[in-house]
This record gives structure tokens, sequence and C-alpha cells, in this order.
């Protein structure tokens, strides 16, 4: 009886023990699944590396040399740029020669520079002509030429061939100037004086026509006499003891500009009338004629009228003729 007992206790423990490993199995197997995996947060590099390779397949339609070629047609559709400078010398030696004469030797230099912008109705031009010019006589050095003059326009296309425009006009020389050659009495020098020109009006130039008229119902003529060496002599129109003798008036610019021969010949031509209705007006008429001969060899011939009653009752003319060294570029 009690070793049957005993049997059924040893029975017991035996399906205990089963049940046991069988559950635990169940258990194991359970862990042991695919969970679901967690989102994975993409670290720096990665985003680096898919932000490039995204910009690599946006931009396989995208040529760098077409694009820089495209800017430069319009830069250069856009601007006109020229320049030009030369520079002419001649001398003339004598040594024992009975008949006498002066040793001489002279130099001109000469700069002209012009940039135009243009977009749509809008247009802005801007140019710079400089001449210096001097000569010796038996080693003694004597400044003849010495001017720089600078012209800007702004206008905007209305219709027809006509726009508003404004015009800024100066001009003035670079170093001391003297009376003559034996006589070092100081005349004039930088500032002094100098000329400004302000006008605001309208603008006639036909397209492709070689010539420009500016007219300009209001406009400002103003000379300055800076120097303390020389405002108290009342020279170029501006009164003794003042630096600076302004007027208001209405004013003319025209210019012409033709080349001609195939390009070897151009002529070109600045007018400027002021008046401030109770004087004489004022008058420059500057006139310039190139012939190329080759590609660094040109004849330049310079000629200029100027009338400013108050400098001088008579008017004043200037003309040069040379043969020199020239260089020209040009962008179109």
């Amino acid at each position: 009886m009690v070793l049957g007992k005993g049997k059924h206790i040893v029975l017991l423990l035996v399906a205990l023990v089963v049940g046991l490993t069988h559950s635990s199995a169940q258990f194991t197997i359970r862990r042991s699944q695919p969970q679901r995996e967690e989102a994975k947060v993409p670290t720096l590099l990665e985003t680096l590396s898919e932000s490039r390779i995204t910009s690599q397949l946006t931009n396989d339609y995208y040529d760098h040399a077409a694009w820089v070629a495209e800017r430069n047609r319009i830069r250069k559709e856009r601007n006109l740029f020229e320049l030009e400078g030369s520079f002419q010398t001649s001398a003339l030696q004598f040594e024992n020669w009975t008949a006498g004469g002066d040793n001489t030797f002279s130099g001109l230099a000469t700069l002209f520079m012009h940039h135009r912008y243009k977009h749509n109705k809008f247009t802005h031009d801007v140019s710079i002509n400089a001449r210096y010019g001097i000569n010796y006589i038996d080693k003694t050095p004597f400044k003849n030429v010495d001017e720089v003059k600078i012209s800007e326009v702004m206008s905007w296309s209305i219709r027809n061939s006509w726009s508003y425009s404004a015009t800024i006009n100066f001009r003035t020389q670079l170093t001391d100037g003297f009376q003559s050659r034996t006589d070092q009495t100081l005349i004039s020098t930088l500032l002094s004086p100098g000329f400004f020109d302000i006008s605001v009006g309208f603008t006639y130039a036909p397209n492709g026509a070689p010539y420009k008229i500016t007219l300009s119902p209001i406009a400002g003529n103003m000379i300055s006499m800076l120097d303390e060496r020389l405002y108290m002599q009342g020279l170029n129109g501006v009164p003794a003891g003042e630096k600076v003798f302004s007027a208001i008036g209405p004013s003319l610019n025209a210019s012409f500009d033709k080349k001609f021969w195939a390009d070897k010949m151009r002529y070109r031509s600045t007018l400027y009338i002021f008046s401030d209705l109770t004087s004489p007006p004022t008058c420059r008429w500057d006139n310039w004629f190139d012939v190329n001969l080759s590609k660094y060899l040109s004849i330049k011939l310079y000629g200029v009228i100027y009338y400013l009653q108050s400098a001088s009752p008579r008017a004043q003319y200037q003309y040069s003729a040379t043969v020199g060294l020239s260089y020209k570029f040009r962008n179109k």
C-alpha cells in the first residue's frame, strides 16, 4: 500500500517535470520569434551622402560650360568697352650746324576709353579723353598739352528715338601750368581751373545713327579755382577772391562717331553749348580724326575751338597732327 502510494508520487513528479520542460520549450520558441524593428535614425554622414546623391541626380542635365558661355554672351551683348592709347614723338638734333638751330624733342600721349551698358530701356555711357604733351628745347622742358575730360550720360528710352537723360561733364588738368617757357608764372593746376557741367533733359538718338543730340532746359555750369596760389587772381572767369563760379541755364550736347574705309578711319566730335541767358554762350567743339596705318601705327589729327567770354574775348583754338604708336582694344 505504501509502495503503491510511492509509485503514484514518482509518476506525479515525472509528469510535473515533463510539463515544466514542455512549457519552458514553448516559452523559449516564442522569444526566438523575430520582433518588430524600431525606426532607425540616419546619421549625419548618411544624410550628407544621400543629399550628395540627390544633388547629382537633379544636376544630370546641368552643363557648367554652357552656363558660363551664356553668361558671357549676355554680358557682351549688354556691355561695349573700347580702349585706345597712343604715343607720338618727334626729335630734331643739331651738332656743329653752321646754319644754327635748336635741339628739340617732343612727346604726346593720348588715352581714350569708352564703356556703354545697355539693358532694355536703360543706357549708361562713360567716356574718358586724356592728352598730355611735353617738349624739350635745348634741354629745357615745357608742358604744352595737359587735359582730362570725363563724360557720363544716363538715359531712359521713351519712344521714337527719344529718351530722358542726365549728363555730367568734367574737365581739368593734372600738373602745374606756366605762362611760357621763359616766364614761370603759375597760371593753372589740378582743379584750377576745373569745369563741371550737369544737365537734365531729352536725348534724340536714332537707332544705328552715328550722332546723338541732348537738349537740356535745366543745366548747371561751374568753374573752380581751388588752389590757394591762384584764386585771388581772377582767372578763367572766376572772380578774384572766390574759388567757385556757377551759373544756371539751358545747354546743348551733341556728339558724332563714325568709322569709314573698312574701319581704318574714324571721326569723333563733341559739341557743348551753354548759356545763362545774360551773357554770350560758352561754346566748345572738339574733333578727333584717326587713320590706322597698321595694327600699331596711326595718324591722329585733333582740333578744338573754345569760347568763354569771361576768360578771353576771343575764341581759343588748338590743333595737332601726329604720327606714332597706338594700341586699340574693343570687345565687339
